[in-house]
């Protein structure tokens, strides 16, 4: 670990440790997954490496320029980078915007929230992300999780392109919608509701429970023992109504959520307390 110019540049392995001793008097409950698009990894191959004697303070003193040029928003320290952690391509983590300042990363879910940015573009056919990467972001969020005390859920992750321009949060990925594709199309397998459910939220709670490399959920058959089931849009009786299900239907369940059940379309929960298993 070193610090360079105010960031602080770590490992994974340093990050949780870092994290812990660091005074954070805001109250965080949310967590926004971004990646940078561009710059994307051939930049920082290409370019940043050659240009900037130091390609992590180079860059984040790019990213500090272009927030100053553009939303011209400086946190307590006079940073003016969106962000608050950057990962990069070999797995480092660098530090951004203060973490007692809000972040500017997602219109009208920034309050309360910390900005990570993923280093690449990795919308499908673009970059693949490196082992090193990977394994840093699943420690990053899983330490986050465990720092602020928060459950790992789609209440508290949220991937960027579930929300509109103004903000408005749509549960998922829109083409028609969506501010933009953010952090991917293909990041963790898809930037759907369904796939994070399937891969990267599995993955955040496997760390959080202790498990550094994350057990794939295996999916089973359930029928409805009701007359008629909603769907929701979360897992919680109290989200939008998606549509209905009724006694005798099958359907295969993909993630859990306490007692509820993420059907494999996509479509939404349904409460498994009104399920038998099929065997």
């Amino acid at each position: 670990m070193r610090t360079s110019n105010g960031y602080t540049i770590m490992t994974a392995d340093e990050f949780g440790p870092w994290l812990k001793k660091q005074k954070v008097w805001r109250s965080i409950k949310k967590l926004q997954v971004h990646h940078t698009l561009a710059p994307d990894q051939k930049t920082f191959e290409k370019t940043d490496k050659r240009v900037y004697s130091d390609p992590y303070v180079g860059r984040n003193e790019a990213f500090d320029s272009y927030g100053k040029n553009t939303w011209n928003s400086p946190d307590s320290k006079g940073c003016y980078i969106a962000q608050n952690l950057t990962i990069w391509p070999d797995g480092l983590i660098v530090t951004g915007r203060d973490l007692n300042s809000t972040p500017i990363g997602i219109k009208g879910w920034n309050t309360g929230a910390i900005c990570c940015e993923i280093f690449g573009n990795f919308d499908k056919g673009k970059d693949k992300m490196p082992e090193a990467q990977r394994k840093a972001v699943i420690t990053v969020y899983g330490e986050m999780c465990k720092r602020f005390g928060l459950k790992p859920s789609t209440n508290t992750i949220r991937y960027h392109c579930w929300f509109t321009a103004d903000g408005t949060y749509l549960a998922g990925y829109n083409k028609y919608k969506s501010a933009k594709t953010c952090p991917g199309t293909a990041f963790f397998g898809g930037n759907t509701m369904k796939v994070y459910k399937e891969n990267f939220l599995p993955a955040i709670k496997e760390y959080v429970a202790g498990n550094k490399e994350p057990q794939k959920f295996k999916s089973y058959l359930v029928r409805v023992t009701t007359d008629v089931l909603n769907i929701r849009r979360d897992a919680s009786a109290k989200s939008d109504k998606m549509g209905e299900v009724k006694r005798g239907d099958v359907f295969t369940i993909v993630a859990e959520e306490g007692k509820w059940g993420y059907l494999k379309s996509g479509a939404g929960w349904i409460h498994l307390g009104y399920t038998e298993r099929v065997v």
